[in-house]
């Protein structure tokens, strides 16, 4: 993405933060019947067309918490008529439609974040609720709901680079995590997860923390060692440099922590 990410981002906070309102559905839109729920965050419609929601990300199928999300979703729009509403790029590269989905009065990307469902997750141009996103993940953390659910683990993210020299999708191992163990035990790690805003996830190996010890995790490839792990990429970074936001989980899914940046 482009620096223009972090300009689209801070102005939508600071709107929410001059005067946040409920967002309400715009006149501007059309109606269409839900056929059924792919998951979390796309549904297809009766004529066909996929629709991908805009401005939050819910887990992938297979991984902790997908299946919540979907039936949440599922709650919300199955079979039902609703409301789209689409901003200033209308489709992905994979052909489906981007909308702000309304079931009546009900927000359903919003309520996804909310409840804990979904991370925020901001793609300029389509930024125009992205403050209430961010307002809302927040909210949904502190209450620890869903997603958000805190594990009993004391490791933390204590450092993250995410623009390395050069390029960094010809040398992603310019960008790393750093995680620390902040307790007085060891912490095996094995099946832990760190992922970003997006669809990039690192599942951990048989790795053990040793209290105060420290691991780095690098975007590229190398051979891992007890203090430097290698994501595995090649010709593709993980951190974006106009913002990001790292998050970790334990093998169940549950909320261990998270480090947001800006540049």
């Amino acid at each position: 993405m482009t620096k223009r990410r972090l300009t689209f981002l801070l102005l939508a906070i600071l709107l929410s933060a001059c005067g946040p309102r409920e967002p309400s559905r715009t006149g501007t839109g059309e109606t269409a019947q839900v056929a059924f729920v792919v998951d979390g965050d796309t549904i297809e419609l009766d004529d066909g067309r996929r629709v991908r929601y805009i401005g939050i990300n819910t887990p992938e199928t297979g991984q902790p918490y997908a299946a919540e999300a979907k039936a949440f979703n599922e709650a919300l729009v199955a079979g039902q008529e609703v409301w789209l509403e689409t901003d200033a790029q209308e489709g992905d590269q994979h052909g489906r439609l981007l909308a702000y989905v309304w079931v009546g009065d009900t927000f359903v990307n919003l309520e996804l974040v909310r409840q804990g469902y979904a991370n925020a997750y901001t793609v300029p141009p389509n930024v125009r609720y992205a403050g209430a996103f961010v307002q809302a993940e927040q909210e949904a953390r502190e209450a620890e709901r869903g997603l958000w659910v805190r594990a009993d683990v004391p490791v933390r993210i204590t450092a993250l680079r995410y623009d390395g020299p050069g390029s960094d999708r010809v040398a992603p191992n310019g960008e790393w995590v750093e995680l620390t163990n902040k307790g007085d035990r060891p912490v095996d790690l094995s099946g832990y997860m760190l992922k970003d805003e997006g669809l990039h996830l690192y599942t951990f190996g048989p790795v053990t923390l040793a209290p105060g010890a420290t691991v780095r995790v690098y975007s590229g490839r190398g051979s891992d060692t007890a203090t430097e792990l290698y994501w595995g990429l090649a010709g593709e970074e993980v951190w974006d440099n106009d913002g990001d936001t790292a998050y970790l989980r334990d093998p169940t899914g549950a909320f261990v922590d998270y480090f947001s940046y800006t540049p």
